[in-house]
């Protein structure tokens, strides 16, 4: 079914209503985040829907541009990945109305994957984050994503917008429409989204490789996706003191991998790889109850399916798989879920007190799949029989988190905040499939006992006046090496990474927020992170026997600045700034690991939101970064180093009235070519259409 046409047929449904409401066109808020201060103390910057429409953004990793402190660092194989001042992968925790969000072999979520059109907002923490939530990785700062919940009787919304590239030739599509109520016992909502792209197109100025299986330009090779998700919402409010909120989730996502892009990139062993089926079942119950003025009480329980299935081939048609290569395996499927829960307590004694506790349990399975070759195939050593797909890894932990956090207000300028939590992983179930081949059996894996973490923080927020805060903050934080880096193995199963510690991190870090003459906002950070038993991937000078392991590489110290400022001049004109700088050291043992890939000095990005008439708005954004390492060996020949870019995006947004929005736009208008990782580059210029319709 083509869902252009029903997208076409929801707009036509707000159309209708539009014109039987009737509504004269009115004055809409500018397009940039109300501005106002934070009564928590908390130094959580919040990402609103008005933000995300500003950047066109229909997914997680596209809002996280030009965020304080966040930093874009994709994977190779197209992940949309980002670091949290300097910290990335694994070290981000991911979490929808905290309920802990990761694959549980990896321990990381492709931000590519989660859809926008059904949130709130995005809270972003930043080394000092809640000690309440899970141990989620966590070890350089957290997501937040709150859904947003009906708030009126009946509410309608369809969005349908078209990509084009720098030809204008279509090359994706998105789709999004939801519909709620909001009733005086209980609350329903439905959101259907669909986010798919055919191609993208490289900038002009891209050189094609001379080899048959190089990069040729024009359309990206493999860059389609198709993302396709339903989130279903029902609420019981038998009080205005309880809200119980049911929710399901269904995402099924499908994409292929662009290639290397660099010349004769064939010669270096490149993957051709596809994901056909990437999905995400999600069940989960979120209900806050407030016992009475001074007592909350709040529990979530949470079941999340995740599989994904990849497939390679020998060269970019596409048409002949591929089992293996002098690696690895490389067909496989992925089998993961996370079941669990959580319970939070929070007790106000007074104004002056205030204590909030939390414990929960989640239990996190893995299985891999192999695919096996037919009966015969040379380049499978071991194969003698069609054996398909077979097990290769079944792992179950058990987790436990218990969490404390005391606010104390000593007297009225100053209030403190002091926070810890203990961790507790339990491996239960561990077998490995000795041998890569089909004759392997699987074999229970000694997986050691149990470990702990703990942690600590403190907060100091001082109230220089009711719009200008000064804060001090230092966190200790740690997270467990994920499944991938302890179970890695060996074909005879020997484990090449007996002693693999936890990481630690110590953050320290002295901000200002503030609010001037009710037009200027201004938040600013200056921050040091401390980061020891960083773990990364070795190779065998490092790893004795085994040709890569993964080790604890000593010691890497992060120093930051950031600023920030939104301005609303006028109903005409509003604008913001946002800069970061980051300086990194590392002390490592492994030469080969000194440099830290994919992460500039400094980035910045400004946009301004310019409304010359009612209804009318134009919105510009130039986002920069310097340059920054693509490998971490010092003394590589290639993939070594980048320069700096700056690429300008511009929209035209028009409000017919308060239920219709048409907006048309560009993305890299300038068609720069630049990339996040090292020869996969980024789209060129490319232009969009779109029309939103409200009830």
């Amino acid at each position: 079914m083509d869902l252009r046409w029903l997208g076409a047929a929801g707009l036509a449904v707000v159309l209708a209503i539009s014109g039987a409401v009737g509504a004269e066109a009115q004055e809409r808020e500018v397009r940039l985040s109300p501005i106002e201060m934070v009564e928590s103390k908390n130094t959580i910057d919040h990402i609103t829907q008005v933000d995300m429409e500003r950047k066109t953004a229909t997914n997680l990793w596209e809002a996280m541009k030009g965020v304080l402190g966040v930093y874009e660092m994709p994977s190779s194989n197209s992940e949309g990945l980002v670091g949290i001042r300097g910290l990335g992968r694994e070290r981000v925790g991911l979490f929808i109305d905290d309920i802990p969000i990761s694959t549980a072999w990896r321990s990381v979520a492709d931000l590519n994957n989660t859809l926008l059109y059904d949130l709130e907002s995005i809270e972003v923490s930043k080394g000092y984050s809640s000690p309440l939530l899970a141990s989620n990785s966590g070890l350089g700062g957290v997501l937040n994503l709150r859904t947003a919940k009906p708030t009126k009787e009946l509410e309608f919304t369809a969005k349908y917008m078209n990509f084009f590239d720098r030809k204008f030739d279509d090359q994706g599509r998105f789709f999004g429409t939801s519909i709620g109520t909001k009733q005086e016992q209980f609350y329903l909502k439905a959101t259907v989204m669909l986010d798919q792209r055919d191609f993208f197109t490289l900038p002009s100025s891209f050189t094609p490789g001379p080899g048959s299986n190089d990069e040729t330009g024009g359309r990206r090779t493999n860059s389609d996706s198709k993302n396709k998700a339903v989130n279903l919402m029902a609420g019981w409010t038998p009080t205005e003191d309880v809200d119980i909120m049911f929710g399901f989730v269904r995402q099924s996502r499908e994409r292929g991998m662009p290639i290397d892009a660099s010349h004769n990139a064939y010669e270096k062993d490149p993957v051709f790889r596809r994901y056909p089926e990437i999905e995400t079942t999600r069940y989960y119950v979120n209900a806050n109850a407030n016992m009475n003025e001074k007592a909350r009480l709040k529990a979530v329980l949470y079941r999340d399916e995740y599989k994904d299935s990849s497939s390679s081939y020998t060269d970019k048609s596409f048409s002949t798989p591929s089992y293996a290569n002098e690696r690895s395996l490389v067909s496989q499927d992925y089998d993961d879920s996370t079941s669990g829960g959580q319970l939070t307590f929070d007790y106000t004694f007074n104004e002056a007190n205030r204590l909030a506790v939390s414990a929960g349990y989640r239990q996190e399975s893995h299985k891999s799949i192999q695919h096996f070759p037919p009966m015969g195939t040379s380049n499978y050593p071991g194969s003698t029989s069609l054996k398909g797909r077979e097990p290769n890894r079944r792992i179950t932990e058990d987790y436990w988190d218990f969490g404390a956090e005391y606010t104390l207000k000593p007297f009225d300028p100053l209030t403190l905040v002091f926070g810890v939590s203990h961790s507790r992983l339990t491996p239960k179930t561990s077998e490995l499939r000795v041998e890569r081949n089909i004759n392997g059996v699987m074999t229970p894996y000694d997986a050691g006992g149990s470990k702990n973490l703990f942690n600590y923080q403190v907060g100091t927020f001082y109230d220089l006046t009711e719009n200008h805060e000064i804060f001090l903050t230092f966190a200790k934080k740690s997270r467990f090496a994920t499944m991938q880096q302890r179970y890695s193995s060996t074909n005879d199963g020997k484990s090449t990474n007996p002693d693999l510690k936890p990481e630690h991190a110590f953050h320290y870090e002295v901000g200002y927020r503030g609010l001037i003459n009710d037009w200027l906002k201004l938040n600013s950070s200056l921050y040091y992170s401390d980061v020891t038993d960083m773990i990364a991937s070795v190779n065998k000078d490092i790893c004795g026997d085994f040709d890569r392991c993964y080790r604890n590489i000593d010691k890497t110290d992060f120093f930051g600045l950031e600023l920030g400022g939104e301005a609303l001049v006028n109903q005409h004109l509003s604008a913001g700034l946002t800069f970061n700088y980051l300086k990194w050291n590392t002390d490592t043992s492994d030469r080969a690991q000194s440099n830290l890939r994919n992460l500039p000095k400094i980035t910045s990005t400004a946009y301004a939101v310019v409304s010359p008439l009612e209804g009318l708005s134009i919105i510009p954004q130039v986002n920069m970064s310097s340059g920054f390492y693509w490998n971490t060996n010092p003394d590589a020949s290639s993939y070594k180093e980048t320069g700096g870019f700056a690429t300008a995006d511009l929209k035209v947004v028009y409000d017919f009235n308060e239920h219709l929005t048409f907006e048309l736009g560009a993305k890299n208008l300038f068609d720069k070519e630049y990339a996040y990782n090292a020869y996969y580059p980024e789209p060129g210029r490319n232009f969009f259409l779109g029309l939103t319709g409200r009830y």
